[in-house]
């Protein structure tokens, strides 16, 4: 039985492109200036929660993590952030324990070289064929020649915008099981599924979110109404801004027109949501969505951006998507005056 046992998660972790190297464990090493000695370099994960933090000794500088499963480190440099305010953070996909070789300026660490990383060789496969052809054929090309590389799930999950709904959901399907069932591969289908569900002419099925005050509201009892979905959180400046559109329209129409805005928060903390509320002091529908897997953000709508919109008609179908601002005025307008 044990014999079994093992083989079966050997079979597991080759699927994805795993051997059992360094006992299990990712071992990153950075060579950098030797100018850098005694700055930090940051990593981070939002997914798995890890962080980790090494020093510049001698032009290098070593972090070891157990391998718990494929997944994507984000590195941060100490040097970078004092010489320009500020950092742009890069990711390494790593999907096996490994040695991982890190080289570059630590002042433009995004740039860095990476080698070691088999998951992460696809993604530079894939960044030096977007340079050749166009982003959708470089995307179905790499995602169709390493179905059984994680990679492929977050090249799908990043990038899949770039393709339509439906070639999309071809590229998924050709995916290893493995590969779709690791957290890129379950985030790449939900937005799959999404995009297929909130396409411009689409109906919306109907969904439940708690309001503010910890009542489910059932979507479908807006129909009958033109219907403005608004998807935000409490950090994204760009929500923010716009709600002064969403004000002067909701004034303007609330009670001219069969007109309603629905905001859903898609923050994590219930918290930031509430607190953003009683700031902002906003007279429609305020949604909290769900979290993880079961976000309607994601499972419904393929939202990756913050803010996105849909117009949905009294019928519930959608008739426009990320319309704001000006032309979101000028649309109603043209709208209710027929």
């Amino acid at each position: 039985m044990r014999k079994i046992k093992a083989a079966a998660v050997l079979s597991f972790f080759s699927v994805l492109g795993v051997q059992a190297q360094d006992g299990g464990k990712v071992v990153l090493e950075g060579r950098v200036d030797r100018k850098f000695d005694n700055t930090k370099v940051f990593l981070y994960n939002n997914i798995t929660g890890e962080n980790d933090t090494a020093v510049v000794r001698d032009g290098a500088w070593r972090m070891e993590r157990p391998f718990s499963g494929p997944t994507r480190h984000m590195l941060a440099a100490e040097a970078e952030s004092k010489k320009h305010g500020g950092y742009a953070p890069f990711g390494i996909l790593i999907g096996e324990p490994s040695k991982i070789i890190i080289e570059g300026d630590l002042e433009s660490f995004y740039t860095a070289q990476v080698s070691g990383s088999k998951a992460h060789d696809v993604l530079n496969a894939y960044n030096r064929l977007v340079g050749e052809t166009n982003e959708a054929e470089a995307l179905m090309t790499v995602v169709r020649n390493h179905p059984n590389s994680f990679a492929s799930a977050f090249i799908l999950e990043r990038y899949g915008k770039a393709l339509t709904p439906e070639q999309a959901l071809a590229c998924y399907e050709g995916l290893s099981d493995a590969v779709k069932k690791t957290d890129y591969g379950k985030s790449a289908g939900n937005q799959i599924q999404g995009a297929l569900l909130s396409k411009e002419g689409a109906l919306v099925k109907n969904f439940s979110l708690p309001n503010e005050k910890g009542e489910n509201i059932d979507f479908a009892v807006f129909k009958g109404k033109y219907i403005l979905l608004d998807f935000w959180a409490s950090w994204c400046g760009p929500c923010i801004e716009e709600f002064k559109t969403l004000r002067e329209v909701y004034a303007q129409y609330k009670k001219s027109a069969p007109f309603e805005i629905v905001s859903i928060s898609t923050d994590k903390s219930e918290g930031a949501w509430k607190k953003a509320l009683q700031n902002q002091q906003l007279p429609w529908v305020q949604l909290h969505d769900l979290p993880g897997d079961q976000a309607v953000a994601s499972k419904r709508f393929a939202v990756t951006t913050l803010p996105t919109t849909f117009l949905i008609d009294p019928e519930g179908k959608i008739i426009k998507k990320n319309i704001r601002g000006n032309d979101l005025k000028v649309y109603l307008q043209e709208l209710f005056s027929k």
